[in-house]
């Protein structure tokens, strides 16, 4: 039987602080429960790289610099002959003022070459600020057993359900042990004291909509901006909770400019949780959210086919390992999930949202996982293949 967990109201601070990409300074260890941009690498598959330290989770690493990459070949971001900018005008959300990519130039987007072989920095692996190529302040916050560095492919199902999407690791951020993703059929379900941030958020993350009725959005009437979220679409999950809200809160944060030759992002996710089937469609509805921060949108960017955050009743939860009185009877299998802690739980297969910014605009994104109602029983979220673009456009979240 699951025992709910009651716990402390209270506002979560974050404290990033951003230090140069040429700062030798010694990382925060798994004590600080931070993971930080020093470039000392010592090919620890951990996100963590001292395994004595104790903390108290509250700093953070992070690490700057100005190098610009030099643009890639891709794409040309070109808008065909009437000068129509081709939308069909079939998005959910739609930034309309996010430029494309140009007319008729070359992308810009900083060019990237995989760096996380022989790093144990969780940013490497995921993609972002790695030697001589773009910087930003990078910064992780939650307990130090709720990440981790999955190496090569996740599970053993053969073809692969999650080959690595960039280079040779990917990210886990868990509301528990994250490292127990890879043991097959592991019970998953640990509560993480002193990460609950309750009924408040991270900054700037917001719950509540820029219009509850769903009918207004931040492109409609950019003046809501800053009012809240602007897909609209965490609030009626959120509110499903109860016994405090959040809990077992972690998360990875990017803040900086976006590169001048740069007019969207895209990364890949796939999200699982212990939760099912027991608690599948009920308030224990585990989250995750990507909040973007910017000139046009603040808000969540990361959906499921229905419109709603990534969670435990996600319409992209692909994979069911075992049967519900839902969606899927029995038999429900799922042999994808082999050699996973998902063996009888489920999961999504890997997503990829993608998402419009202004060239040299500071940003915020933030990825975030957390318990809902309670902090029994883990849910996890698998980053890999950050990558700047000119694609620009509403933020949309697909399948594969």
């Amino acid at each position: 039987m699951k025992l709910s967990k009651l716990s402390s109201t209270f506002a979560a601070s974050l404290l990033l602080i951003g230090c140069s990409a040429t700062d030798t300074g010694d990382d925060g260890g798994p004590g600080d429960g931070n993971a930080e941009q020093n470039g000392d690498d010592d090919g620890d598959d951990d996100a963590n790289t001292d395994d004595n330290d104790q903390g108290d989770g509250d700093g953070d690493g992070d690490e700057n610099g100005d190098d610009q990459g030099d643009g890639d070949d891709q794409g040309d971001g070109a808008e065909d002959d009437d000068g129509d900018d081709g939308d069909d005008g079939s998005s959910k959300f739609d930034l309309g003022g996010i430029p494309d990519g140009g007319d008729s130039t070359k992308c810009q987007a900083p060019e990237h070459t995989p760096c996380d072989a022989d790093s144990s920095d969780p940013f490497h692996a995921i993609g972002v600020n790695c030697p001589d190529e773009y910087q930003v302040t990078a910064a992780y916050n939650g307990h130090p057993s709720a990440i981790y560095l999955q190496v090569g492919q996740l599970g053993s199902y053969d073809p692969a359900t999650y080959p690595v999407q960039e280079g040779e690791k990917m990210v886990v951020l868990s509301t528990g042990n994250a490292w127990e993703i890879g043991i097959a059929a592991s019970p998953a379900n640990t509560v993480l004291p002193g990460y609950d941030p309750g009924v408040f958020l991270a900054a700037p993350l917001d719950p509540y909509a820029v219009d509850p009725t769903g009918a207004v959005d931040c492109d409609d009437d950019p003046s809501l901006v800053g009012t809240g979220d602007c897909s609209n679409t965490i609030q009626a999950q959120w509110e499903q909770q109860e016994f405090g809200a959040a809990n077992d809160y972690a998360e990875l944060r990017l803040t900086g400019q976006v590169p001048e030759g740069a007019s969207g992002f895209a990364y890949n996710l796939a999200f699982f949780s212990t939760e099912y089937p027991v608690f599948y469609q009920t308030q224990y509805n585990d989250m995750y959210v990507a909040w973007l921060e910017s000139e046009a949108w603040t808000g969540n960017v990361s959906f499921d086919e229905s419109g709603n955050p990534i969670s435990l009743n996600a319409g992209f939860l692909d994979y069911k390992d075992a049967p519900n009185d839902v969606d899927c009877f029995a038999p429900c299998t799922a042999p994808e999930l082999q050699g996973t802690a998902l063996v009888e739980h489920a999961a999504t297969k890997w997503l990829t949202t993608t998402a419009g910014v202004t060239p040299g605009e500071e940003f915020t994104l933030v990825f975030a996982i957390f318990d809902l109602s309670d902090g029994a029983l883990d849910s996890m979220v698998m980053l890999d293949n950050f990558e700047w673009n000119c694609e620009g456009g509403p933020p949309v979240t697909v399948p594969g």
